[in-house]
């Protein structure tokens, strides 16, 4: 992103700032209590917005060369590899003699070898080996290799489609997203640490968490809350994507008369890729945050990973980054999901018919319509 253009977010910001508002939609909204809690809607979800549409797993920086690693998306077992030639690969972590995964955990390999029966498959998902064949049988190596999932590396993020032979259409995807995505030169950052945990919360009311500001200065009062001015943001839509900006406190007292001060100092950018990963960008460090959906309506898995802008060296530079990731993540694990899993309940007894959405809460409004969009088979490439 421009430099001028995070100066005028700065500027837009301390104006909201100086009259008590933010950015806002035209009027408020309800959001019906069974988005949350009917199974059949999951389903539905599971196959539109999570088989069919293109899922963000990661950075580039997370997979080297010659490298693996595992994760679970939306309920789908995937190995994801980095050739000897620095081509991303993804593929169902499943053997194909009898189905069980082929690698787990991450790291540096040649090959990645069943533990069941010795099976063995290169990085590119070839069969390259079969112990025992002679007593197997005959077999084609050239059409049982891994099942290979649609991939494609673009703007220092990884991406994946979780339905083989499908094509993964990232430029309708991201629209204009994608180009402001390039300029924060991702590909430059370092890995500090990944986390997971298992939430008893439905996995869009665990993302309208993250879609408004309005809640970080009581929610959080005693942690992030801070950090930022509460209920002040900028809000934009890509697509079905989006952005909220938000500002520190000390940005108030900024000399704007000079050009020796760096925006960074005071920005915070949240983005929403459609349909459940969160990308926030400061100067201290990055945060990539996926929610997928859980087996029942109620139960979501996320998935954090935190980076930083400066190498990993020394014991002192881990030190400092990883207490920078985990004091984000406990404050998302601490505060916001249980909270929201007291939501959850509520929703679940049936007698809370509906929520309420603000307009300072426009990017939840948003984020709901754009999953109907796509369930109702809108064209999800076309802009809004």
């Amino acid at each position: 992103m421009r430099r001028e253009d995070q100066v005028l977010a700065v500027e837009k910001l301390l104006e909201y700032d100086a009259a008590k508002t933010t950015e806002m939609s035209e009027e408020a909204a309800s959001i019906d209590a069974s988005r949350y809690v009917d199974p059949g809607l999951l389903e539905r979800e599971r196959e539109s917005l999570f088989m069919h549409y293109p899922q963000v797993v990661g950075m580039s920086v997370d997979l080297e060369a010659g490298h693996y690693s595992t994760q679970s998306v939306a309920g789908v077992p995937v190995v994801l590899t980095r050739d000897n030639q620095g081509e991303f690969h993804a593929f169902l972590n499943a053997c194909r003699h009898r189905g069980t995964t082929v690698a787990e955990g991450c790291g540096k390999a040649r090959r990645l070898t069943c533990p069941w029966h010795a099976w063995s498959y290169d990085l590119r998902g070839a069969l390259v080996g079969v112990a025992h064949q002679p007593t197997f049988g005959e077999i084609d190596k050239t059409v049982n290799g891994l099942v290979e999932l649609p991939s494609a590396e673009r703007h220092g993020l990884l991406f994946l489609q979780l339905t083989p032979g499908e094509t993964i259409d990232l430029d309708s995807a991201l629209g204009d997203l994608g180009p402001e995505l390039e300029s924060f030169n991702l590909e430059s950052l370092h890995p500090v640490r990944t986390r997971g945990a298992d939430i008893d919360v439905n996995w869009k009311l665990a993302n309208d968490t993250g879609f408004e500001l309005y809640h970080v200065q009581y929610l959080h009062k005693n942690s992030v809350g801070g950090a930022n001015i509460g209920n002040t943001g900028l809000y934009r839509q890509y697509g079905y994507n989006h952005r909220m900006t938000a500002l520190s406190p000390a940005a108030r007292d900024i000399d704007r008369s000079t050009d020796h001060w760096d925006p960074m100092d005071h920005l915070q950018f949240i983005y929403n890729i459609f349909p459940s990963t969160g990308l926030v960008v400061a100067k201290a460090m990055v945060a990539l945050q996926r929610l997928d959906p859980g087996p029942t309506p109620g139960q979501s898995a996320l998935r954090f990973t935190s980076y930083s802008w400066t190498p990993i060296d020394n014991d002192d530079a881990r030190a400092g980054a990883e207490m920078i990731g985990e004091f984000l993540f406990n404050v998302v694990c601490n505060e916001d999901m249980p909270t929201a899993a007291h939501t959850q309940k509520n929703l679940e007894t049936g007698l809370l018919k509906q929520l309420l959405v603000g307009r300072n809460e426009l990017a939840i409004a948003n984020a709901h319509a754009s999953y109907d969009a796509v369930l109702a088979g809108a064209d999800w490439s076309s802009p809004r």
